[in-house]
């Protein structure tokens, strides 16, 4: 009797080859579509740190422009020109302060916040949707001991990045040193 040719399939094995081909093919095609999600997502984030990014540098380039304000465009001493709530950007509240911060019952997409460079002429940032806008609050504190009063500036700045929807906030307290 003659013995199976080893080049012969055993009956019970035909297909199986194209069987395990197609589910390898599958996983594959699952394993690339899945990569390439991941690869947008991934290029999405990205693209939204490098926008806050912006926001956040020229957020910090419109805090510089309101201290430039502070100490040389307008000659602001003291907390004079400031008046009761807000109005060219200065806001006064007196000695009671303000129940409800300032910077979030304004809008400050519009006056009274002032925009980047209207009092020190400071280049247009490129590169943003809107150029930042700030409000500075004027603040006087008793020096302990009679020594008179001491005056501090908080700046509230809203920037946005390329995008409308990308909005940094940022606020510093400082005492001007002429």
């Amino acid at each position: 009797m003659l013995s199976p040719s080893p080049i012969a399939p055993h009956p019970r094995r035909r297909g199986i080859a194209l069987i395990t081909t197609l589910i390898l093919l599958a996983i594959m095609t699952v394993l690339a579509v899945v990569a390439a999600r991941i690869a947008a997502l991934e290029e999405r984030m990205a693209g939204n740190m490098r926008d806050r990014d912006i926001a956040l540098r020229a957020a910090e380039m419109g805090l510089r422009d309101a201290e430039w304000d502070v100490m040389t465009a307008r000659g602001i001493a003291g907390c004079t020109g400031f008046v009761p709530g807000c109005a060219n950007g200065l806001c006064y509240n007196g000695w009671a302060g303000y129940t409800v911060p300032v910077w979030t019952a304004i809008d400050m997409t519009v006056s009274p916040s002032v925009g980047y460079g209207q009092y020190t002429n400071a280049t247009r940032i490129a590169g943003v949707f809107a150029q930042p806008r700030y409000l500075i609050e004027c603040i006087g504190k008793q020096v302990p001991g009679g020594g008179g009063l001491t005056y501090y500036y908080q700046v509230t700045v809203r920037a946005v990045g390329r995008n409308p929807n990308t909005v940094v906030r940022l606020q510093e307290v400082f005492t001007p040193h002429y």
